[in-house]
């Protein structure tokens, strides 16, 4: 299977980055002052311990209680999908009618989506956090003979801080890096650029069917999978509480009704007969059936640099991590040309019309 460019290897981290240090999700009921408790859409990108900022769409609306105020927090305990504990009350009302939400922060220094960058500047035009993503090189090399070949990208990752005068800010661009490098540990074998849909019905254990939304990119991407031995894209079926790898999708039905219907199978075990799913998913858990565009059997961080850069007349302090990623592509041998076979070409000897006899 061809690979896509280098350009969708940093696009992955970088959304990779914003899912999980931008995350963010809206209060489903009203938090009032002194509780404790934060009833939310969906905790599932949040962790115990966190540190996490309340806030509305107030925020920039002048004259309002809310205006260019947030409160932070610490979760004590992610409970379920929907709860989330704090290890302190509230001191202030979030309202659902104003749009409040909860986002993730490190350090007291919230990251914003617009200030993680597609490669690095020349000026970095914030005193906020920000992130850039770079690609460095790619090489390979055979790891199998015929076809196997291994293509290795290396990628750095820039963190840069603000007030860099102060010990604060050495502190929180640590932790910013520390965060970088336990999501990209944690990731190891990373996946890229996958595409989700959600399922549109329950799934119960030892059955096989899922059904999707009838659209096009869905027919597209979610198309059945050739008889085996296995060829084209493998699928994961996820929700808050499971997840089930590396399916195979037998039979797809369409009829018409607005939804898509498959039936799908674990690779193993067995190895190429059908295997019902060993977990239930359900849909008020967020359950989505995924297709794996890109796999790397070998991803880390394996070098952090600290330090300060220069960006225009500043310095700034800045942590640089040198992350690298491995997949591999076969090739078929021997390669086909593009339906020219140079052998058969006619040979030219000249052309009769033109020529000049005596």
């Amino acid at each position: 299977m061809a690979r896509t460019p280098i350009t969708d290897v940093i696009s992955g981290i970088i959304t990779l980055v914003k899912q999980n240090l931008i995350a963010k999700t809206n209060v489903i009921s009203n938090v009032t002052t002194g509780d404790i408790q934060v009833r939310v859409e969906d905790s599932f990108r949040f962790n115990d311990g966190e540190e996490i900022i309340l806030i509305d769409y107030d925020y920039n609306v002048e004259g309002s209680s809310h205006y260019q105020v947030y409160e932070y927090a610490l979760i004590d305990e992610v409970v379920d999908t929907h709860t989330i504990l704090l290890q302190n009350n509230v001191i202030s009302n979030w309202l659902t009618s104003d749009g409040a939400f909860v986002q993730k922060t490190i350090g007291h220094s919230p990251l914003y989506d617009d200030r993680v960058y597609y490669g690095d500047r020349e000026v970095i035009p914030t005193e906020d956090m920000a992130i850039t993503v770079e690609p460095l090189s790619m090489s390979n090399e055979w790891i199998w003979i015929p076809g196997g070949l291994s293509q290795e990208y290396r990628v750095g990752i820039i963190v840069y801080g603000k007030d860099i005068e102060t010990e604060e800010g050495m502190l929180i661009l640590n932790k910013y890096t520390d965060a970088l490098y336990d999501l990209f540990m944690g990731n190891i074998h990373i996946d890229l650029n996958d595409l989700d849909t959600p399922l549109l019905a329950n799934v119960a254990a030892g059955t096989t069917s899922v059904v999707i939304a009838d659209t096009v990119e869905n027919r597209q991407n979610f198309q059945q999978t050739s008889p085996p031995p296995w060829s084209g894209y493998l699928y994961n079926i996820q929700d808050n509480l499971g997840v089930e790898i590396d399916l195979v999708i037998t039979d797809v039905t369409i009829p018409g009704d607005g939804k898509i219907y498959l039936e799908v199978s674990r690779t193993y075990p067995p190895a190429y007969g059908i295997s019902a799913l060993a977990n239930s998913y359900d849909i008020n858990e967020y359950a989505v059936l995924t297709r794996k565009d890109r796999y790397m059997y070998d991803s880390r961080v394996d070098n952090i640099e600290y330090g300060t850069v220069q960006k225009g007349s500043a310095f700034i302090r800045a942590a640089r991590l040198n992350w690298f990623g491995k997949e591999t592509q076969e090739f078929r041998f021997p390669q086909q040309s593009k339906g020219v076979n140079v052998d058969s070409s006619p040979d030219i000897v000249g052309d009769s019309s033109s020529s000049s006899g005596p």
